[in-house]
């Protein structure tokens, strides 16, 4: 399997403890279609096949939303009481079929079943998405404002009648050492009084790859880790990696469900 980069999934210092306006949460999200395409890629081809052709007769039909809604515009709003799947009509099949592909991969989730639709919409007025399966990153969100107060720093003049600009500039670069340290404290203390975390900045990308698998494929750890020794070389992985990896793809997602192993031998996630 050949290696792949892994990109940061932020790069700020502090982001929102909120999933919703989270930019580390959204771009882990967007890690996860990634992966889908690459190990899993039935997962959209599905919605391609199944799904796109009831959204392009009721969308060339002007018969996606309810009587009175407008469904570009909902499609398009940050108004968390009033989603895309809160307009869908009823009538022409499209609700059933977007359940019935997110119900298929155990994907029952708001913000990917509204990507879905998003992705739909971009496909209708763009084909060559469609072709390549292109999905929607558009990130509606408010997040909070954490500006620090403007860093400022003045120190006395050089006397050179009593200083060499040996000791006078390690005097200065000292006292600026100290005063950037206090105001990066000072902010960070800031950040946080607003409730924002320090951003993350590893994570491992085959577990975004074990999550697809897992979650969506519904595929056991066993299978997942015989899958893993044939397309990588013969390097083992044990299950009990796997089912970390799953969980620790999961959090990063904020995936709240994990689906149910049933009667297999496989080891619950705890």
């Amino acid at each position: 399997m050949a290696k792949r980069i892994t990109p940061h999934l932020s790069y700020a210092e502090y982001v929102s403890t909120d999933s919703d306006n989270s930019v580390q949460v959204w771009q882990a999200r967007l890690r996860i279609i990634e992966a889908a395409k690459h190990v899993y890629p039935r997962f959209l081809n599905k919605l391609a096949s199944d799904v796109f052709p009831v959204y392009r007769q009721l969308a060339e039909s002007r018969k996606l939303a309810k009587e009175g809604y407008n469904f570009e515009k909902a499609l398009w709003s940050e108004n968390p009481q009033l989603t895309p799947l809160d307009v869908l009509a009823e009538e022409g099949g499209l609700k059933s079929a977007l359940t019935k592909w997110a119900t298929q991969f155990n994907a029952q989730v708001e913000w990917l079943m509204v990507g879905a639709l998003r992705t739909l919409r971009d496909w209708h007025v763009a084909p060559d998405w469609r072709e390549s399966l292109k999905w929607n990153t558009f990130h509606g969100r408010s997040e909070t404002v954490a500006i620090g107060k403007d860093f400022e720093f003045r120190y006395l003049g050089w006397d050179v009648r009593l200083l060499t600009w040996s000791v006078y500039s390690e005097s200065v670069r000292k006292r600026f050492e100290e005063k950037i340290s206090e105001y990066e404290r000072a902010t960070r203390e800031f950040a946080e009084s607003l409730g924002m975390v320090r951003a993350r900045r590893k994570y491992s990308r085959e577990n975004f790859d074990w999550f697809v698998l897992y979650q969506f494929a519904g595929m056991s750890s066993t299978k997942i880790a015989e899958r893993w020794a044939e397309e990588a070389d013969g390097k083992a992985v044990d299950e009990s990696t796997i089912l970390k990896g799953v969980k620790a793809a999961a959090e990063l997602i904020e995936w709240e469900h994990l689906r149910e192993t049933g009667k297999t031998r496989n080891r619950k996630i705890r």
